[in-house]
């Protein structure tokens, strides 16, 4: 909600420079301001109250509290933050500085000039048409995956013992293949041995699986040392009677606790493990792929009942839902801003002109998430769908303060250049200030934020989007709920012909 309170605050110090007092100003900046206000705030609380949708708990939770504290922030906005504004006093030095020419002011002015002239608006929109094709196709290259452990730095101690371990070892990462009995006694049948066998060789020949580890690994032993050792007897045997007693022989002889990891005491339900050198969900999925394969294959019909089981397959479980709902809530973001900004201002074609930005920005970050290689998972999804609400802000501002300048000022070249240099302005100071407190978290701490890299990159995609496409497809299509019926004094370089 920064964005509004500074949105207020550069309208206040607009009008105390023209009307020279303090009350009036406040009075003048509330009424302008509001409206926009009004709709950014409901469409922000609207877009989070959307996560209701969620089949998570947590993220329904969250969504209500956050829409609920919209709806605070912004009541506060309206009514508490003008009101104390009336009782301090006004500070003239800064509202004259708030209007001495800078960087930003000569970086909009030249801006301003590009949208008004027609061959510069059409640049505009042909680069944001290329950047729509590149980010589509970098999309395509995007992979859903969530690995916790790399996000974390490799210089630190947790990637360097991990590396180690792996190195050495079959694996620190486990993942568990339950079977369990429908019909008593099938797990002594050498037909269930050597499915399970079988299904063991291929998780193996997976290349990030170190080893995998079931009973029929006991049974195949204890059957090459009772034939003498022979190494041909390194295999199922293929009776039941003796698969019953190798596992009671094994059950009696052995560490009880040992044998209990692999097969429950009653024999009716068994685990395979694997071990695998990393946690990432690409890799689980590819285990779960075989799995079931198998289970529609070699275990069709054996009396046993085969699933998937432990951390791994329930992270995967979870980055699929977060994707499949982040994706969702995405769409109804999109559609909750589409229709407010319709209603709000009585013109479908103002609701598309506001999400035409706002789909190029999350396509961007699409687009750079494929070509560099970050992968769409629990966070990164979560990072999508809030820049969607983010930049409906910028867009929705600027088009209603470009509204109002074309229809106080008739020219709509000075309308654009006034509109880029007062809401224009504060956008780029919410998405500077936004940016750069996220940008912090880019190389702090022991992991990876990718908040650090891709919040600040929503926030100048949807920044450049709201300050050059929008106003460029304002003048180019010239929209009634913009321009009306008005009859404007519209600069040579300007004109448009329709």
């Amino acid at each position: 909600m920064a964005g509004h309170s500074v949105q207020i605050l550069k309208r206040y110090y607009e009008e105390y420079e023209r009307l020279g007092d303090n009350k009036a100003a406040v009075i003048e900046s509330t009424t302008q301001v509001g409206t926009a206000m009004i709709t950014a705030g409901l469409i922000a609380s609207a877009s989070f109250a959307s996560l209701i949708t969620f089949q998570l708990k947590t993220f329904q939770a969250f969504g209500l509290f956050i829409a609920f504290g919209v709806l605070s922030a912004l009541f506060l906005e309206l009514t508490f933050i003008p009101a104390l504004r009336t009782v301090l006093k006004p500070s003239k030095k800064k509202a004259k500085k708030a209007l001495k020419p800078d960087l930003i002011d000569r970086f909009l002015s030249r801006l301003a000039t590009t949208i008004n002239d027609p061959s510069g608006r059409k640049k505009i929109l042909i680069g944001g048409v290329i950047f729509f094709i590149v980010s589509i196709f970098g999309a395509t290259l995007m992979k859903v995956s969530n690995s916790n452990r790399s996000q974390f730095f490799e210089s630190t101690q947790l990637r360097k013992d991990d590396k180690a371990l792996n190195e050495k070892f079959a694996g620190t990462s486990t993942f568990y293949i339950l079977l369990e009995e429908t019909k008593k006694g099938a797990l002594k049948e050498p037909e269930v041995a050597s499915a399970i066998n079988r299904l063991q060789r291929r998780l193996e020949e997976v290349q990030e699986v170190g080893k995998t580890e079931s009973y029929v690994d006991y049974v195949k032993q204890m059957n090459q040392t009772i034939k003498g050792g022979d190494p041909s007897f390194l295999k199922v045997p293929e009776s039941r009677e003796e698969i019953s007693q190798f596992l009671f022989l094994y059950s009696i002889s052995g560490n009880p606790a040992d044998f209990a990891r692999l097969m429950r005491p009653q024999q009716d339900e068994a685990i395979i493990w694997v071990f695998m050198r990393t946690d990432n969900t690409l890799l689980a999925e590819t285990l779960i792929g075989i799995v079931d394969e198998a289970k529609a294959t070699d275990f069709n019909q054996l009396g046993v009942e085969v699933g998937v089981a432990g951390s791994t397959p329930v992270v995967v479980a979870l980055n699929k839902e977060m994707v499949r709902g982040k994706a969702q809530n995405m769409l109804q973001i999109t559609a909750i801003t589409f229709l407010m900004t319709a209603f709000f201002r009585r013109s479908l074609l103002g609701g598309l002109f506001v999400i035409i930005p706002l789909g190029l920005s999350v396509l961007i970050n699409f687009g750079v998430m494929g070509f560099t290689g970050i992968h769409l998972g629990i966070g990164t999804a979560a990072i999508s769908a809030m820049a969607v609400g983010i930049g409906a802000d910028y867009e929705i501002y600027l088009i209603f303060r470009l509204r109002e300048e074309i229809r106080k000022r008739r020219n709509v070249a000075e309308a654009v250049r006034i509109t880029l240099l007062t809401s224009g302005k504060a956008i780029i100071f919410v998405a500077i200030a936004v940016s750069s407190g996220y940008g912090m978290l880019a190389f702090t701490g022991y992991y990876l934020h990718m908040e650090g890299i891709l919040v600040p990159l929503a926030m100048l995609t949807s920044c450049l989007g709201a300050l050059a496409i929008l106003p460029s497809l304002v003048l180019v299509f010239r929209p009634k709920f913009v321009f009306g019926g008005l009859e404007l004094d519209t600069p040579q370089n300007t004109s448009i012909d329709r």
